[in-house]
C-alpha cells in the first residue's frame, strides 16, 4: 500500500510571461516540500474564488458539480493526486453515495476546485512528492521537476537558456522535449 501524505492549498500564482500557465501550490500537511501544479485560467479563477470565499453572481462549473451531486447524497471523501506524465498531474476523486464507494478520473485542477468546496482532504503518494517537489533555494530562487511542466514552459525554458548560453541545460531541455514529441508520434 503506497503511503499518503496530505496537502493542503496554498496559494495560485501566474508565471512570468504573459503566455504562462497559473501555477498552483500544494503544501505538505507537517512538513515542507510543496508540489507545483500548472492550471488553467479558468480553473485558476475557479479555485480562487473557493479559497478566497467570494461570492459569484452565477455559479462556476465546479459548483454546479457540487449542488448536483449533494441533491443526489454523493459525498466527496477524499482527492488522491496518484501520477505526473508530461507535465500533467492526474488526480482520483473518491466519491460516496449510500455507503457506495466510486473512483472517477479528473484533472487536478477540477479535483482541488471540488475538494475546496466539499471542504474533502487533498492526498497524494509519498513516492510521487519525493520526486517531484520543488526545491526553494532561500533566496526566492526554485526549481521544479522537469516532469511537472508542460512541453510550451520547456520550449520557453530552452530558448532562455540557449539565449543566456546555459549549453548544458539547453541539451537536456532538448532531449526531454524530443523525449516527449516522439513519445506522442507513436
Amino acid at each position: 500500500m503506497t503511503e499518503k501524505v496530505l496537502m493542503k492549498v496554498l496559494d495560485i500564482t501566474q508565471g512570468t510571461s504573459g503566455k504562462t500557465p497559473y501555477f498552483l501550490l500544494l503544501g505538505e500537511v507537517g512538513g515542507m516540500r510543496k508540489l507545483s501544479v500548472m492550471v488553467g485560467p479558468f480553473e485558476a479563477q475557479a479555485i480562487l474564488v473557493s479559497m478566497r470565499g467570494v461570492k459569484v453572481g452565477r455559479p462556476l462549473m465546479p459548483d454546479v458539480y457540487v449542488q448536483s451531486m449533494q441533491a443526489f447524497g454523493i459525498v466527496l471523501r477524499e482527492v488522491y493526486i496518484y501520477k505526473v506524465l508530461d507535465g500533467v498531474y492526474y488526480s482520483m476523486l473518491e466519491l460516496e453515495q449510500d455507503g457506495v464507494v466510486q473512483h472517477v478520473d479528473v484533472r487536478t485542477s477540477d479535483a482541488i476546485a471540488l475538494a475546496l468546496r466539499f471542504e474533502a482532504p487533498v492526498y497524494t503518494s509519498e513516492s510521487l512528492l519525493a520526486r517531484e517537489h520543488i526545491f526553494e533555494d532561500g533566496h526566492g530562487a526554485i526549481s521544479i521537476p522537469v516532469s511537472s511542466v508542460d512541453i510550451d514552459v520547456l520550449r520557453e525554458a530552452l530558448s532562455r537558456a540557449i539565449r543566456e548560453e546555459k549549453y548544458e541545460l539547453a541539451a537536456q531541455l532538448r532531449d526531454e522535449i524530443s523525449r516527449r514529441e516522439k513519445n506522442t508520434e507513436g
